[in-house]
């Protein structure tokens, strides 16, 4: 079994918005999508046989979440792999029915467990306001402006589908009066404010559309993509809460376990960082601050919330939780440049040696009250990713796909 076709490819355009991850890298002769195609195959080829057809269906699914958590289960059992260990899919050890995704074992002997997961993943009703978005952009894409490029600013999603032919003809018209060479003279000379701009509105969702003069070059080339940069509105982001749902989500799935156990986290928040993680493990770090009598503004030391995955109201918790191995977006491009980093829960039932990975981790000392970051060597060298990754393309262009 295969995760991609045996097939011809010839196609070399970029991905379209609405169309599934998996189908544009089954269809794609871009030189870094076969590059991707053989080192996936590679990888999977590494699966027992048994456990094939199930992850082979999530990869192949139109939906991205269902796909990206599958692509991580290849990802992380790789990983083990290569950093020396013999890996069983979906072992019999918890006292549920459930089981974990990886029982890790050296030299036959277990070690500890693995379940691979996602954080941040959006709710039904954003999917869906984003696969509106898509078939539009799609559109957009498809727009004849010979002359401008477009920066779009927007606010809202769409409840329902937006009439885009209606869109597409209003556009079409503003944009075919504008003066181009008019128009790059505002940008030379720096008088943005006098950029005209066409706002569009469906049901909350607002558009706002700034054209940009393309080169003399570049006007009236075919295939040349309109959309050139989008401005997506500012939305709330709770990544501590994301990371430490999915901790909750999977510390008593597979009831009582006799080994370390180790939950492997894609978050695919881009805003991830090391403070979001030690707020969602530990608690939310807060400040103190009180008025004196005399008006005075006094500041105390900060503290932490007791709404962390490790340490609650009622003092530690999740302890089946030997550790989290987390990373940030990780996605076939950037492969190469982000590694997984490995913390350790201080209040473990049972403890994992800091030896059994040799990625970089976050080891707490709780007696003196803090953590310390210790370097490891990187995933894309321990997976053998070419370098540079992604390849360059047809153009001498990296993708980002």
């Amino acid at each position: 079994m295969q995760l991609f076709d045996d097939r011809a490819r010839d196609s070399l355009r970029p991905k379209n918005e609405s169309e599934s991850t998996f189908d544009y890298y089954n269809q794609s002769a871009r030189p870094s999508i076969v590059e991707l195609r053989e080192i996936l195959e590679s990888w999977f080829s590494r699966y027992p046989e048994s456990a094939k057809k199930n992850l082979c269906t999530r990869f192949m699914s139109p939906k991205y979440y269902q796909h990206a958590g599958a692509f991580f289960e290849i990802y992380t059992h790789e990983l083990l792999l290569r950093v020396g260990y013999e890996v069983d899919i979906e072992p019999a050890v918890g006292t549920m029915a459930t089981r974990p995704d990886f029982l890790v074992k050296l030299g036959g002997q277990p070690r500890f467990l693995v379940e691979a997961t996602l954080a941040g993943v959006p709710s039904e009703q954003k999917q869906g306001a984003d696969a509106r978005i898509g078939v539009v952009y799609d559109k957009l894409n498809g727009l004849d402006s010979p002359n401008f490029f477009l920066e779009i600013q927007r606010e809202g999603t769409p409840t329902t589908t937006p009439p885009t032919r209606k869109l597409l003809s209003e556009l079409s018209k503003w944009l075919a009066s504008l003066d181009p060479d008019a128009l790059q003279a505002s940008y030379i000379s720096g008088d943005y404010d006098k950029l005209p701009v066409y706002r569009w509105q469906h049901e909350g969702w607002d558009l706002v559309f700034t054209p940009i003069p393309k080169s003399p070059e570049l006007r009236g080339k075919t295939g040349v993509r309109p959309i050139g940069i989008d401005f997506p509105g500012a939305e709330w982001l709770n990544t501590h809460r994301s990371i430490c749902a999915a901790i909750d989500r999977k510390t008593k799935k597979y009831g009582q376990l006799a080994f370390p156990y180790v939950v492997a986290i894609n978050v695919l928040e881009d805003s991830c960082n090391n403070i979001d993680i030690m707020n969602g493990l530990y608690g939310k770090e807060t400040l103190a601050i009180s008025v004196s009598s005399d008006g005075r503004v006094e500041t105390r030391a900060a503290q932490r919330k007791r709404n962390g995955a490790w340490f609650g109201p009622n003092g530690p918790r999740n302890q089946q939780v030997s550790a989290v191995l987390i990373a940030t977006q990780i996605h076939p491009w950037r492969m190469s440049r982000v590694t997984p980093e490995l913390y350790h829960n201080p209040w473990a039932e049972y403890a994992l040696p800091s030896s059994a990975f040799p990625l970089p981790q976050c080891i707490p000392d709780i007696e003196a009250g803090r953590v310390s970051h210790e370097p490891g060597q990187q995933a894309g060298n321990i997976l053998g990713i070419p370098s540079p990754w992604p390849l360059p393309d047809a153009g001498g262009t990296n993708t980002g796909c």
